[in-house]
């Protein structure tokens, strides 16, 4: 019986905005670091539990990345940007017990990587970020619960606000499964996300909801779904959001090196000036076409209500795709680009509204692996972003070296 993992964010996959989208363990492959990112909602972030890969499912893994760049606009402001060169000193640990996709009894998979933040010439802006995950579950010959959970604590400038923003971001979900006849599991699952804000000027909202749905292994390769999800967003600075979501999911794997993992759908919401229908996306593809040279493409669309705009909604809608080449001699070279649109509706009380913004980045890297457990990477980053509201928008450039070691 195989439990389908939530989609995005993948560990998203998390935050750029402050509101979880999805949560779920590592992908098939990884984009690369450096975890700094400016989405808003397509945030991929290095995993702190241990990849699957390893050969061994059990086991302590620990490990640490230390960072420094170059950023000329720290502060992502669209008018007076600020640089400065930015250390990151990030320890992590994490350990992991069993496998939840074969065999009964126990498995776990936990992580915790604190990051300490330091500023050259903006010594008031330094901080400590938190990123912590818990992947547990049990498994019998015909039954399997699983309980996911993650928090973070960042206080990076993000898009939506433009400007540094300190939140607490949650997400915690119970999933049961029973494998109903050989090939068809019923699932059930109940969960969270939430985010808060320290500022009292930014709008916390969570979101609770409730999950049915059907998986059907149509071959070993191949596992087919449909999800209706129930939910409802309370929301600071506006009234209650009603959700109604179904959505068709296909897993297919047709050989060990290629994996495409989609999930689409529309989602009916309910809010205080109306209702609306609009599609739902998340899709990731991962290509090792031959040894040595790794491709993925991701897509995302969905609707989120806003942090910085009291009464609104942002439709999201975004893409990405990179690959990643050995060159041989303990070189490689990465590559990733991608872009998101988002667009602002209001959907409690009255005033303007409409903020329409496009997002663009490129992201090359040149790695060297200096042992097993080491590797070195220079990386560069451009991002530019396009608002008509001439308050928001930026240009973005980021340069610097990147250290990471597995103890």
């Amino acid at each position: 019986m195989q439990i389908k993992k939530p989609l995005s964010p993948r560990m998203v996959v998390w935050i750029a905005s402050g509101v979880f989208a999805t949560f779920a363990p590592p992908a098939f492959s990884q984009e690369y670091r450096p975890a700094v990112d400016d989405r808003v909602g397509g945030e991929e972030v290095y995993p702190i539990v241990p990849d699957e890969d390893l050969k061994s499912t059990s086991g302590w893994e620990i490990g640490a990345l230390v960072s420094v760049a170059y950023d000329d606009n720290i502060f992502l402001s669209s008018t007076d940007a600020e640089t400065d060169t930015v250390l990151n000193v990030a320890p992590q640990i994490a350990y992991r017990r069993g496998d939840p996709d074969s065999g009964e009894g126990f498995d776990a998979s936990i992580g915790y990587r604190p990051t300490a933040v330091a500023y050259v010439d903006h010594g008031s802006e330094n901080r400590f970020d938190h990123e912590a995950v818990a992947l547990i579950g049990w498994r019998g010959k015909v039954t399997r619960i699983a309980y996911s959970g993650a928090f973070r604590k960042l206080g990076d400038a993000t898009a939506e606000t433009g400007r540094p923003t300190d939140r607490l971001a949650f997400a915690n979900e119970v999933r049961a499964g029973w494998t109903a006849r050989e090939k068809i599991t019923l699932e059930g699952a109940v969960g969270s996300r939430q985010s808060d804000y320290l500022d009292p000027f930014y709008f916390d909202s969570r979101k609770d909801y409730a999950e049915l749905a059907v998986r059907y292994g149509y071959s070993p390769k191949t596992e087919v779904g449909l999800a209706y999800q129930v939910g409802r967003f309370h929301v600071d600075g506006s009234g209650k959001q009603d959700t109604h979501q179904l959505t068709a999911n296909i897993v297919w794997q047709p050989r060990s090196k290629i994996r495409i993992d989609l999930e689409a759908g529309a989602e009916h919401r309910r809010t205080d000036l109306g209702s609306s229908t609009n599609p739902v996306l998340e899709g990731r593809i991962d290509w090792t076409p031959r040894k040595g040279t790794d491709l993925f493409v991701n897509g995302y669309m969905r609707e989120e209500a806003s942090a910085f705009y009291a009464g609104q909604n942002y439709s999201l809608h975004g893409a990405s795709a990179g690959i990643k080449q050995r060159l041989g001699g303990g070189w490689s070279a990465r590559l990733d680009g991608g872009f998101e649109k988002y667009s602002y509706e209001r959907v409690s009380g009255t005033g303007a509204s409409g903020r329409k913004d496009s997002l663009w980045f490129i992201r090359p890297a040149l790695v060297y692996e200096l042992t097993p457990e080491s590797d070195l990477s220079l990386f560069y980053r451009f991002s530019e972003n396009d608002s008509n509201d001439p308050a928001f928008g930026y240009d973005r450039t980021m340069l610097g070296v990147e250290l990471n070691h597995q103890f």
